[in-house]
């Protein structure tokens, strides 16, 4: 790497720490109530998407403090017979795996406090999933995402099918304008918050027949 090359990184890395620090003030700032009010209406709008009614395998995230709730789509999701997945908190390198339940009562707090599936539910190959429902803590409207600074999703949709399509989920307050990224970062297909539907990449809605 050129010395200007990683310098614009560093900036970029810079830059990511104080937006971070700024959204997660922001998601603080939430109360409970106000949370769930402007989560239904997120979920509702993603669960008319064109990318959710055709995706087969859906992966879904159990929210921490402040992201956006997603158990309305859990319980779409298994009303409209799909596979619906989560992530486990124990993770081989950066990509993450995947268990899929069939009812809301097979999610346990994990070693870090987060639900996930128990160990008696069926494991679900990243490459066999059509849907990444991503939780973050910033978006812009062209599809960039700012994750909690792990790089364990970025790393997981990189390893996911090249048909496989992604959907942030977000309040209208985690919307920036424009966000810095390095090469380890993956944009989002969509961006679903609770008054309006961003673009971003905007791949086909109908990845499956691709």
């Amino acid at each position: 790497m050129s010395e200007t090359a990683a310098d614009t990184v560093a900036a970029a890395v810079e830059k990511k720490v104080t937006l971070r620090e700024e959204l997660t003030a922001r998601r603080k700032a939430m109360t409970n109530d106000l949370i769930d009010e402007r989560g239904l209406k997120v979920q509702s709008r993603f669960l008319a998407s064109p990318y959710y009614q055709k995706a087969r395998t859906v992966a879904l995230y159990a929210p921490i403090r402040g992201e956006v709730p997603t158990r309305d789509i859990l319980i779409a999701a298994l009303q409209d017979e799909k596979i619906v997945c989560y992530p486990l908190s124990h993770v081989h390198g950066r990509i993450l795996a995947f268990r899929a339940i069939k009812s809301e009562s097979e999610l346990e707090p994990g070693r870090l406090g987060v639900r996930e599936p128990t160990n008696s539910s069926d494991l679900i190959a990243v490459d066999q999933i059509d849907l990444f429902v991503v939780p973050g803590l910033g978006f812009s409207p062209d599809g960039k995402r700012l994750g909690r600074g792990g790089g364990y999703y970025d790393a997981t949709l990189k390893a996911a099918s090249s048909r496989s399509r992604r959907v942030g989920l977000a309040f209208n307050d985690q919307i920036v304008q424009a966000l810095p990224t390095t090469s380890d970062d993956v944009d989002m297909d969509q961006i679903v918050t609770e008054s309006q539907t961003l673009r971003g990449l905007c791949r086909s809605f109908d990845f499956l027949d691709t």
